[in-house]
């Protein structure tokens, strides 16, 4: 029993510790919850130290950031289309006075055409009246005593112009490396990158491109990358800081009255490909595009889903103040603009052409769940209207009027796009791609594409309300209605004519170039049908031949420069008919002709409109380049010359001439019927001109050339240095060497002893007043030693400030292009014209008797050449007329490369000579006016209601 005694009486005190034991750690267990509690207490209602550590993951900082996250996606975002009664521009300029337009005919951008009075106020639209047609007043403005009152005396008003793709700020003028931020061409997927972090508020080119109108631009990366980066939507309009922060359309707005939008820009297609081609890394081909394209938009949501994520389970553990998540809210900086895409808060702009492009980023934005704001570019679209439709909202399309052809994905484009686009329900916005387009002249590419048969209201739009709506900002921008931003043009004809200009342009109420209000309320810029009329687009189908036809009721004949037909102004017309008859393509009749005994051939009645000589062109490659980016599709460039020993070296554009292209076909059709074509080249020598008939089938054909060295071409200027010519100075020693040795040892048949003793003209291309100053110089020191060089400047966009001089030295002009912009830095005193400037480079050669033409350095732009010649002629003043423009574009040519009715092979409009001209079914200087007839360039048949497609 003892030893069972003992056994119990041993479990019995081992129990006893145990419970000692037990008790002693729940004790110590409780003292240390207990000071843990009281530390707790005393720590968190401390106010000066929040920072604490509810787990062994993230602080409550930390926590509270990613909540703070998830409130502001989850907020519901202003919808700016609900705002009404807006009275407030945040941009407003205290001191800004008060405006009254009065009489003013409002192109209000939505649609409306009426006369009323505007006042502008703080910044905004804040009373417009209707006027009626006997100039009553349905109600009056009251206004301050110290308001701007001005009488526009009917003159057009628009809402200010909205360009949605440019690169200004971003790619400067004049161009220069350190200026040139338009890619990050490290990387095709650079999202994250921005344009307010890099665009130059100080580029000359804003201030330009607003003296056009335009008052509002989506600034955005190139098209270097798939993803090129957010873009920034500024104001044209100075600021006094210099801040791009303080000149975005964002500036001062409310986030919680007002949605603040973001836009992204994205490219697909040839751009892409090439830039990373030559980097010998993905993408290389649209199979590498559609890869990188999904994989980053995977990457993108998956990193959405995290967040949301992240947020769905904070939301559920609000309950519990105690508890946390143990990892931060996801957040990467490299795809926040891709969650402003996924969540709504951004915009995306992609530049595509192709078709199956255009498809493809549909495509994707179906898969992954985003929407596609714009489509840029787009010169497909029209061929696929339903495909565009299949996209989860509506897309429009920003594109261009007629800019074509410079490749591949650009050479199926229509002038008949927008038209039919529109006419399918998808809005068309006309865009600049400044600087591919001068935005200057963004009112100009809406024009052209009226021309080619967008309703007018519709093109108004394209250039005010549609690209307002597509950026967002149709709230505050792209029309004149009560509550919109201040920002108005007062133009001196209808937007819509061919050179219309801006007589004064308003943003934010604060007028941009000072203009007088004298000139307001002076006399409207009158021309002869200049106003926009919407005709329709001829349709496919209407185009045909004829061997000889009858033209009748002719306004005006320009036969040559001393010779103009028109009823009542010719004393061998005796009627009020002036009619010609053109048999087996030659002239047998013209002025006051017995059409009743041609019943056989087809009788044309022109209703009064024009015809002129067949017009020239010089400075594009027609004939030499289709694609201007494939290789295969064009003559080549010839080998630099760095020797004058180099005679043999002097290649002729006659030998790699070929008829039947697009372009040749386009030109032809437009009623340019001879080109003056240079080889293509880098360097100083270019080599020899030829001068031929665009409707030509071969170098064979009979009298298809009419001169095969028209010019010896040069080229001086920075851009043509190179490794053997490597300054400007060696350029015009090579030159003088070269000559002076052809006027020492004159060969006949060499090229430089025909230009230094003036058999063949040396044109040179180049726009510098220096340089055109040195050439001059050169001219001189050959006619000391004997020669007699005859100097032809091509470009000249700082020719008017020696024009003295080039006119003293008898050197001839040809201004291409004929508007030019300060790209150059030995460019950069051009003069952009009203209302920056009073005058234009070409009046000023004019009023000092300089022999001028006009020439074109785009292919896609050749058929242009008439209009550009009106334009002229429309801002100049009075100092040009009708016989001047057709000068410009026909015969000056001829005189100035000496391209005489001999050499021509007696074409023209005289009795008996090969018919050789263009007529149109009104005044060809006014944009509503088309081609109606087109005889000679080397067809036998005459081409009838030409159809440009």
């Amino acid at each position: 029993m003892t030893k069972i005694d003992d056994h119990i009486q041993s479990f019995d005190n081992h129990q006893r510790d145990k419970r000692i034991k037990k008790y002693l750690n729940l004790f110590l267990a409780l003292v240390i919850s207990s000071s843990l509690y009281i530390a707790y207490i005393i720590r968190y209602t401390n106010a000066s130290n929040k920072i604490t550590q509810y787990s062994s993951g993230i602080s409550y900082e930390t926590y509270h950031y990613g909540l703070l996250k998830c409130e502001e996606i989850k907020r519901i975002k202003p919808d700016n289309n609900q705002i009404q009664d807006r009275r407030r521009n945040p941009r407003f300029v205290p001191g800004t006075k008060d405006i009254l337009f009065k009489n003013a005919r409002i192109l209000d951008g939505i649609g409306h055409d009426f006369l009323g009075d505007i006042l502008l106020k703080n910044g905004i639209i804040s009373e417009i009246t209707n006027i009626d047609e006997n100039d009553i007043k349905k109600n009056d403005i009251n206004v301050t005593d110290d308001t701007v009152m001005i009488d526009l005396k009917k003159k057009f008003v628009t809402p200010g112009l909205i360009d949605m793709h440019s690169h200004a700020g971003l790619l400067s003028w004049p161009f220069l490396r350190a200026t040139n931020d338009i890619n990050e061409e490290t990387d095709p997927l650079t999202p994250f990158v921005r344009v307010k972090d890099a665009l130059n508020p100080s580029d000359p080119a804003i201030r330009i491109i607003s003296s056009g109108g335009v008052t509002t631009s989506l600034i955005i990366p190139g098209s270097g990358n798939l993803m090129g980066g957010e873009g920034h939507v500024i104001k044209m309009r100075n600021v006094s800081t210099l801040s791009v922060v303080d000149m975005g359309i964002n500036y001062g707005i409310d986030p919680s009255e007002e949605k603040e939008w973001r836009w992204l820009k994205m490219a697909c297609g040839e751009n892409p490909k090439k830039v990373y081609a030559l980097q010998d890394r993905i993408p290389t081909t649209r199979l590498g595009e559609g890869w990188l394209f999904r994989k980053k938009f995977q990457e993108a949501r998956d990193h959405f889903k995290r967040q949301n994520d992240w947020c769905d389970s904070a939301s559920k553990l609000s309950s519990n103040n105690n508890v946390q998540l143990d990892s931060p809210f996801p957040e990467d900086l490299q795809y926040d603009s891709l969650m402003a895409l996924f969540r709504g808060d951004a915009r995306l702009n992609i530049h595509c052409y192709e078709t199956n492009d255009l498809e493809a980023i549909i495509n994707h934005s179906l898969e992954f769940n985003f929407t596609i704001t714009a489509l840029h570019h787009a010169l497909d679209a029209y061929r696929i209207p339903d495909i565009i439709k299949r996209a989860n909202s509506q897309i429009t399309i920003a594109t261009f009027s007629d800019n074509w052809g410079y490749k591949k994905e650009a050479f199926q484009a229509s002038t008949r796009s927008p038209k039919i686009l529109a006419d399918a329900g998808i809005p068309v916005a006309l865009k600049s791609d400044h600087p591919v387009i001068n935005a200057q002249h963004l009112a100009f590419e809406a024009a052209k594409a009226h021309h080619y048969g967008l309703d007018e209201k519709l093109s108004i739009a394209s250039i005010t309300s549609v690209p307002a709506k597509a950026l967002g900002l149709n709230h505050r921008i792209g029309q004149i209605s009560i509550g919109y931003d201040a920002d108005l043009v007062v133009w001196d004809s209808h937007p819509l004519s061919l050179g219309a200009t801006p007589l004064e342009v308003y943003i934010d109420g604060i007028p941009q170039f000072g203009t007088p209000n004298s000139v307001l309320s002076g006399k409207s810029k009158c021309s002869k049908g200049s106003s926009a009329q919407n005709e329709p687009v001829k349709e496919k189908g209407n185009e045909r031949t004829a061997s000889s036809v009858v033209i009748n009721n002719i306004g005006k004949i320009f036969v040559d420069k001393d010779t103009i037909l028109e009823p009542n102004n010719n004393s061998s017309v005796k009627d009020e008919n002036i009619s010609m008859i053109i048999k087996d393509g030659l002239v047998e009749c013209i002025g006051n002709c017995a059409i009743s005994n041609h019943n056989s051939s087809e009788m044309i009645d022109l209703n009064g409109g024009y015809v002129l000589p067949g017009i020239v062109a010089i400075g594009a490659s027609l004939g030499l380049i289709e694609i201007d980016l494939e290789p295969s599709t064009t003559d080549g460039f010839v080998p630099i010359i760095n020797h004058p020993d180099s005679v043999d070296q002097v290649m002729k554009a006659i030998d790699g001439l070929k008829f039947g292209g697009k372009h040749l076909d386009v030109a032809y059709k437009a009623g340019v019927l001879s080109s003056i074509t240079s080889p293509l080249s880098f360097g100083l020598i270019k080599g020899i001109s030829v001068a031929f008939k665009t409707g030509s089938h071969t170098v064979l054909d009979e009298e298809s050339i009419i001169e095969s060295e028209t010019a010896l071409h040069v080229q001086i200027g920075t851009l043509f240095k190179n490794a053997y010519i490597p300054s400007v100075s060696s350029q015009i020693g090579l030159l003088r060497r070269t000559l002076l040795k052809a006027v020492f040892k004159p060969t006949k048949r060499n090229i430089y002893s025909k230009v230094a003793n003036g058999l063949v003209p040396l044109a040179a291309h180049t726009d510098s007043k220096d340089e055109i100053a040195s050439l001059i110089r050169l001219k001189q020191l050959v006619k000391r030693h004997g020669g007699d060089l005859r100097l032809v400047i091509i470009g000249g966009a700082e020719a008017h400030l020696i024009a003295d001089q080039i006119s003293k030295n008898n050197v001839s002009v040809v201004l291409s292009p004929s508007r030019p912009v300060p790209s150059l830095w030995t460019a950069k005193n051009v003069l952009t014209g009203s209302p920056i400037t009073n005058t234009t480079g070409i009046e000023i050669l004019v009023k000092h008797k300089v022999k001028v033409a006009i020439g074109v350095d785009n292919s896609a732009w050749t058929r242009n050449l008439v209009w550009d010649a009106g334009w002229a002629v429309t801002n100049s003043k009075g100092l040009l007329d009708e016989k001047d423009a057709v000068a410009l574009i026909s015969w000056n040519l001829e005189e100035i490369f000496n391209l005489n009715r001999k050499k021509l092979n007696n074409q023209g409009l005289n009795k008996g000579n090969i018919a050789n001209f263009v007529a149109y079914d009104g005044n060809p200087f006014d944009l509503h006016t088309k081609v109606k007839l087109v005889a000679g360039g080397g067809r036998k048949d005459i081409l009838i209601d030409p159809i440009q497609d």
